[in-house]
């Protein structure tokens, strides 16, 4: 068998196609290009990166009382009920005893408020806390008077 009578070999003066490396490099980048171009877009759509990954903080809210009761009392506060969904945080209201702590959830760049209303001549005092650490705001009423503490979150 020669090899001119095999089917699946090459004439030996046959051409080979030749594939020019920066050719390939240009249309790599082409639709790296695209692809980059079409994520962005479909982000900005869908409302941004803070809303696909849900950018939120973890906040604690505290409330004290002197002296210390053992006193329902009206507490009402802040939280989102979703981090993913970018939408103002709901107001809740609740009677209930103090000392108060309540972790809850504040999209990026909204408003984290606890405040708290006594049922008699208490001192009440309030505590945002960031992560259940850090303090990032606080306020003490006057005897009988509601406590307000209230912040906005980084965006």
């Amino acid at each position: 068998m020669t090899p001119e009578s095999h089917p699946r070999t090459m004439p030996v003066h046959a051409v080979r196609p030749t594939v020019c490396p920066m050719k390939t490099l240009v249309v790599v980048l082409g639709l790296l290009a695209v692809i980059a171009g079409g994520t962005v877009f479909l982000v900005q759509q869908f409302g941004g990166w803070n809303t696909l990954v849900g950018k939120a903080w973890a906040v604690t809210y505290e409330v004290t009382t002197e002296p210390a009761a053992d006193l329902p009392m009206r507490i009402e506060y802040l939280e989102n009920p979703d981090r993913y969904r970018k939408e103002s945080p709901h107001v809740i209201s609740k009677a209930t005893t103090v000392p108060f702590q309540y972790e809850a959830v504040i999209n990026a760049g909204e408003k984290a408020e606890v405040s708290a209303t006594p049922a008699g001549n208490q001192v009440l005092t309030c505590r945002i806390l960031l992560d259940g650490v850090k303090v990032l705001t606080s306020a003490t009423a006057k005897p009988g008077e509601k406590v307000t503490c209230e912040t906005v979150t980084a965006s």
